[in-house]
């Protein structure tokens, strides 16, 4: 019997490599991933099809005919472009008709309930649409990414990604999670029929901004009690602003995570989510310090194509 075939629509991004990567390794399934014509030469791709994924070129935006094409075959389909750069509706309508049995689209961020985020309300129209159309789905969460959370070095530069500001309380726990962690526990999560039409957390553990902050002093030997904190007032303008997007966002995040404290294990759990760490108790957690020891040793912080100027775009002190 033919193992099931997953495809993955955002296969070079961070999190979608991290999932193409896992799903290869347990060996569980078939891969593809679906990659624009100007990508194939990227190393990444060819690094996942030298171990064995099975490339489609093609892209989101290819009219319904060739959607369908590019989902032939395939059992599970996941998302992981981001929302604001693809219309994700057209695909899954192709998904609807060509009779893929799961469709994962592109969450993977934190916990947050309606109107509390317009990033996440994008992704909660999605939702809706899946449900109209009736496709089978799972829904998956990550919390924060832990690389966010630790405190930028004196040395770096000040920005929306390497920020030297807070905001909120740094008491306020939350979900995060690792890129390494999430691709195990998603390519565990879409085997499972446990998990059909559900939405389910995928994470690492619970932290507060504190914990991280201070696991970044002990590393570093630094002293980041200088570093500001953005109002609330800040965090309302910048939300309500459209010219930058990143602000806008960042501004949005700040406020679930670290003022309404949204992103929670309890509160996901009391709006009816699945915890992934209960159902595969066995995958590895990460070591927190190391994390931080790695992060600190290359500077890796996400880049998401946004132009300096608006990264430059930051909150000033009070």
């Amino acid at each position: 019997m033919s193992k099931p075939l997953v495809l993955i629509v955002g296969a070079t991004g961070y999190t979608g490599r991290a999932i193409a990567n896992a799903i290869l390794e347990e060996g569980k399934s078939r891969l593809a991933i679906l990659v624009r014509a100007q990508s194939v030469n990227k190393p990444v791709v060819k690094e996942l099809v030298a171990a064995g994924a099975e490339l489609r070129v093609g892209d989101t935006s290819d009219p319904p005919e060739k959607l369908e094409e590019h989902l032939v075959g395939v059992e599970t389909l996941i998302c992981t472009v981001l929302v604001w750069v693809a219309d994700q509706k057209p695909l899954f309508a192709a998904a609807k008709k060509v009779g893929v049995g799961r469709v994962v689209p592109s969450d993977f961020g934190p916990v947050a309930p309606k109107g509390a985020m317009w990033m996440n309300d994008i992704k909660i129209g999605i939702h809706e649409y899946i449900k109209e159309i009736g496709l089978p789905y799972t829904f998956i969460y990550v919390g924060w990414w832990l690389t966010f959370m630790w405190p930028t070095p004196h040395s770096e530069h000040n920005t929306l990604d390497t920020p030297k500001f807070y905001a909120g309380s740094k008491d306020q726990k939350l979900i995060y999670s690792t890129f390494p962690s999430i691709g195990k526990l998603v390519a565990r999560i879409i085997a499972d029929p446990r998990t059909i039409n559900q939405t389910v957390v995928a994470h690492d553990g619970e932290i507060t901004l504190g914990e991280t902050w201070a696991i970044g002093e002990k590393v570093t030997g630094e002293d980041f009690s200088d570093y500001y904190k953005a109002s609330e007032a800040d965090l309302d303008a910048a939300s309500k602003q459209s010219i930058n997007w990143m602000k806008k966002t960042t501004a949005d995040y700040y406020r679930s995570l670290y003022i309404r404290g949204d992103n929670t294990i309890a509160k996901a759990e009391a709006a009816g989510a699945l915890i992934a760490r209960k159902l595969y108790s066995d995958v590895p957690y990460p070591d927190v310090l190391e994390e931080a020891k790695a992060r600190y040793a290359t500077s890796f912080v996400p880049e998401y194509g946004v132009p300096l100027e608006e990264l430059l775009d930051v909150y000033k002190p009070e």
